[in-house]
């Protein structure tokens, strides 16, 4: 992505940190020019993350005219952008970073020029309370910052705003252990698990009989809801795998193309189908496959059943599916 750069930055534009998931999740900081922001645990920084994997001096953001840069100061757990480890580096518009449990992204946006200035500064969060985050100085913007109970180890965020393949690409360079748990708006529940950076399985609402590499296609194609990343969690899978990041998401990426392809109107995941009764197209018209689908319809008519159920691969069984609504074999409810 071109990003814009702080030259270009006047009274009524800015550049502003946005913390789009973990505990801060809707903190907002606005940078400065030429500003050296140092990012960590210590109380006395700017901007404050009190959380165990942050360490007290993190890293450093630093502004010029020309561009802005990004510097790991030594942490013990690392400083990532888009996913790679650095050391230092150009930040861009769009960019996402990831310190501790924090996915900030650097965002550029008009102001109003009628809006009133942020206030100068805000209080040190009482530390017998939940933590907070801790932004001050002269351009900050207003922070919604939120306490998540589980802990330091604990990622959440919705997942419009952090796509799931830009997650798990931020999670496989910092060879992040522990268990991605995703619930869509409809109540659907998936995790995929991994250890060290590495994914070893994936199952979705507790069904263990759906391979893993499936189970982890299909929680990729998911675009609405919310995720928790736990690193302390972990389960002991029958048929585990050990496959980096890239390989699942390669394969993942196939099936979500394959998949649009077939149309705009393929169901969703927790639909639920309704058999057309009297039944006026002919069966004698439906190919071995797409009979067979049907006959599944009829036993379990919803679309994760007919997945699970299916010796097709999952393209097969939706294209079959898809066949059936558009000639009214059925209908979804």
């Amino acid at each position: 992505m071109n990003g814009k750069f702080m030259v270009h930055q006047s009274e009524s534009e800015r550049y502003i940190l946005k913390f789009i998931s973990g505990k801060y999740q809707g903190g907002e900081f606005a940078l400065e020019m030429n500003q050296e922001l140092i990012i960590g645990r210590s109380s006395e920084l700017e901007m404050v993350l009190i959380e165990d994997m942050v360490s007290r001096h993190h890293a450093k953001i630093v502004t010029t005219p020309e561009e802005i840069t990004i510097e790991d100061l030594g942490s013990t757990n690392g400083t990532f952008v888009n996913g790679e480890k650095i050391t230092k580096c150009k930040l861009k518009e769009g960019d996402r970073i990831l310190i501790g449990t924090s996915i900030i992204k650097l965002v550029y946006e008009e102001q109003d020029a009628n809006q009133p200035p942020p206030p100068p500064s805000v209080s040190l969060p009482d530390m017998d309370a939940p933590p907070t985050m801790t932004l001050t100085g002269a351009r900050r913007v207003h922070s919604q910052a939120r306490s998540h109970q589980a802990g330091s180890g604990v990622l959440t965020g919705d997942i419009n705003q952090v796509h799931l393949p830009d997650l798990l690409q931020l999670f496989g360079p910092s060879k992040k252990t522990g268990a991605l748990f995703v619930t869509t708006p409809a109540g659907t529940e998936g995790g995929i698990y991994m250890r060290d950076g590495r994914v070893y399985g994936a199952v979705i609402n507790g069904n263990f009989d759906v391979s893993v590499m499936k189970s982890f296609c299909r929680i990729m194609c998911w675009e609405k809801g919310t995720f928790l990343f736990d690193t302390t969690a972990t389960y002991d899978f029958e048929h585990p795998i050990n496959e980096t990041v890239e390989t699942m998401l390669m394969e993942a990426m196939r099936v979500m193309d394959e998949t649009r392809a077939i149309g705009d109107d393929v169901p969703a995941f927790e639909a639920i189908f309704r058999i057309t009764l009297p039944l006026e197209p002919k069966l004698s018209d439906l190919t071995k496959d797409q009979l067979d689908i049907f006959q599944l319809a009829l036993a379990e008519p919803s679309m994760e059943a007919i997945l699970n159920s299916s010796e097709l691969d999952d393209i097969e069984t939706t294209k079959a599916v898809v066949h059936l609504l558009r000639n009214n074999y059925m209908v979804t409810v």
